[in-house]
């Protein structure tokens, strides 16, 4: 009887010991499972279901990054990201984009941005496919004004994103084709 009691406390603290290892695998703060080798300026953060979408820039670059980290048990875990000089196209043609595909355990696939051209008021985004359309969050965030749009009522690949000004006057039009195989893309493990 002694025995298997014995086996039971060593089955239950083997279990608890892989539970605590599993769940502890990531770190204390967003800016640390970002890059815990270059200090980052996080401009927003997005809260979302299963974690937050991060905009942010490495310090001493001009760049403009966004990724997914998953929060558990008070830890941060880096899902997806990317990293881009979107402020050039953005001032050039009024505002940038980017597209995440759907990956499993986030809130993708969204679509997302820089606006540069300040007379830009509403992004507006339209499936062709079906003709469906939807308006985009605008984000004020430190120097930064960022779009966001959740794709999950979407589908196909082919949209047209519209900088429009207050007034609803059209200002820039772009046309955008995701590949089939980008907008099902996986992370890299």
């Amino acid at each position: 009887m002694k025995k298997i009691a014995s086996l039971v406390i060593l089955a239950i603290m083997i279990i608890l010991a892989f539970i605590i290892f599993k769940f502890n695998d990531g770190e204390k703060t967003i800016e640390k499972a970002i890059s815990s080798s270059n200090p980052i300026k996080i401009i927003y953060e997005e809260k979302a279901d299963k974690g937050s979408i991060v905009f942010y820039t490495t310090k001493d670059w001009n760049d403009f990054s966004t990724c997914f980290v998953r929060k558990t048990f008070n830890v941060y875990k880096y899902i997806y990201g990317g990293t881009g000089d979107v402020r050039v196209s953005a001032k050039k043609f009024g505002f940038s984009y980017a597209y995440y595909p759907n990956i499993e355990k986030t809130p993708f696939p969204i679509y997302f941005g820089i606006i540069g051209n300040p007379e830009i008021k509403k992004i507006k985004v339209i499936e062709k496919k079906r003709n469906i359309e939807g308006e985009a969050k605008i984000i004020n965030a430190k120097d930064e004004r960022i779009w966001l749009m959740y794709m999950n009522k979407f589908q196909g690949s082919d949209f047209e994103i519209i900088g429009l000004s207050a007034d609803g006057k059209e200002l820039i039009r772009i046309k955008d084709n995701i590949s089939p195989w980008y907008a099902e893309q996986k992370p890299l493990k």
